[in-house]
Order: C-alpha cells, then sequence, then structure tokens
C-alpha cells in the first residue's frame, strides 16, 4: 500500500516533496484504512529537459528527504511516490517505485497504490513475486501509448480474478503520463484507495490524500472510480 503525488505546470518541488513526507509520516492520513505510515521506500520521477530522470531509496522517506538535492528536481513534472509493503519480503531498493518497462519501442514507468495478488496468474506465471512489477507487464505489454486509452483500461481490468484491493496507479512516458484511479467494488478502503485532484491556474496536482501545498488555490475533488486522466508532454 502507497501514497503519490504528481505534480505538472508551474509549482515548487519542495513543496510537493513535503507534501509526500506528510503523507509517508500518516499526517494526512484522513481515510478509512488501518495504513498510515508508509516508510518502505520512496522514489521520484521527474522530467529533465525532455528526458525522464528517477531517484530510488530505501527506508522512510523523511529520512531521505533532507539529503534531496531540490534543485535537481526543478521541472514541470514531478511524481513521488511512498511505500507500506504489503508483503515484508518485498522491500529493498528492487521494489521501490517507479517501475519502469520497456514495450513496443517505449519505456514506461510506473508508480502502483494497492494489491493485486491475481495478476501473475495472467502472465502464465507459477507464482506472483512482485505483484506491481507484474501489473506494469500486464497492461503495457505490446501496446503502444496511443492504446492506452480508459476503455482499454476498463477491459484488462475487467479481466482480473478477485482478490485485491486497488490498481491506483501513475504511468510515464517520454510523451505522456497518466493517473488511473481503479479499485474493485469489493475494496476493503474505498477512502483510502481513492485518488484526489486539484487544478489551479497553472498546474495540476493529483495525489492520494487531499494535502495541504502553501499558497495552493481551489479545493481538491475526489477522482472517479475508473478515471483516467491524461497529462500530454508535447503538445
Amino acid at each position: 500500500m502507497c501514497r503519490m503525488i504528481m505534480a505538472h505546470g508551474r509549482f515548487d518541488s519542495a513543496q510537493i516533496l513535503e507534501a509526500a513526507r506528510a503523507m509517508s509520516c500518516g499526517e494526512s492520513a484522513d481515510h478509512d484504512g488501518p495504513i498510515k505510515s508508509h516508510p518502505n521506500g520512496w522514489g521520484c520521477l521527474w522530467l529533465d529537459a525532455g528526458e525522464i530522470r528517477t531517484l530510488h531509496g530505501t527506508g522512510p522517506f523523511a529520512d531521505a528527504l533532507p539529503g534531496i538535492d531540490v534543485d535537481r528536481l526543478r521541472s514541470r513534472f514531478l511524481a513521488v511516490h511512498v511505500r507500506h509493503a504489503t508483503l515484508s519480503k518485498n522491500q529493498g531498493m528492487a521494489f521501490s517505485h517507479p517501475l519502469w518497462r520497456n514495450s513496443g519501442g517505449h519505456q514506461w514507468y510506473m508508480m502502483h497504490n494497492g494489491f493485486l495478488p491475481t495478476i501473475y496468474r495472467h502472465l502464465g506465471l507459477a507464482a506472483s513475486r512482485f505483484d506491481s512489477e507484474e501489473y506494469l507487464h500486464y497492461l503495457v505489454d505490446a501496446i503502444t501509448p496511443a492504446d492506452f486509452t480508459r476503455d482499454y483500461l476498463c477491459a484488462k481490468m475487467a479481466q482480473v480474478e478477485p482478490g485485491g484491493s486497488a490498481g491506483n496507479a501513475i504511468f510515464v512516458t517520454r510523451d505522456k503520463a497518466w493517473a488511473w484511479q481503479w479499485y474493485p467494488h469489493d475494496t476493503p478502503w474505498p477512502d483510502y484507495f481513492t485518488m484526489h485532484f486539484q487544478q489551479q491556474e497553472d498546474c495540476t496536482l493529483i495525489a492520494s490524500e487531499p494535502v495541504v501545498i502553501p499558497g495552493s488555490v481551489g479545493n481538491w475533488r475526489r477522482m472517479n472510480n475508473h478515471e483516467l486522466y491524461e497529462i500530454p508532454f508535447r503538445e
């Protein structure tokens, strides 16, 4: 289980990192889920002159934040992910998001919030190693970004066997990013698994929780389940 935030447009990267820290420590955890603290790894993704850059770490994000060079992350797009490992064995750098995969001549990155323990069956695997990695594989193999639509995602998720909690995710390629809001009808904590959206004049914010960001204007709205929000980087 995880918390995520992404920003596109004009924003202060330090404030986005601080919002991620607050979520990781449970300071903005006004939801129905039992998990408040997310101390099992973290990752950042941003754009640098049109190229995707990433930074990963293990342990609590609050411990790592003072050592992160914020100036390096100044960009028109930034996403941050903080983890609470659903399975204790899935901890360490290899399990820190964003995950990435090459497919169809494109490099895909993903940050996931949820647990999908049955996805491996759709890949012909005998057992699951890491559900988020299998989720990325399941969704992006043999497609291009042009294929990555709400109809496509809804159809793919309708085939997933029951047993998971959510598939909320941020996907990023060099040309585009998406925020995908999805959980099954029987998810145990619908509030915890609902992302929030805020549109400002010059910035779009999407986060797992309606965090306080100094200077931000407008209200957060809950994303609709099965909503896909798309951000093109190249007009």
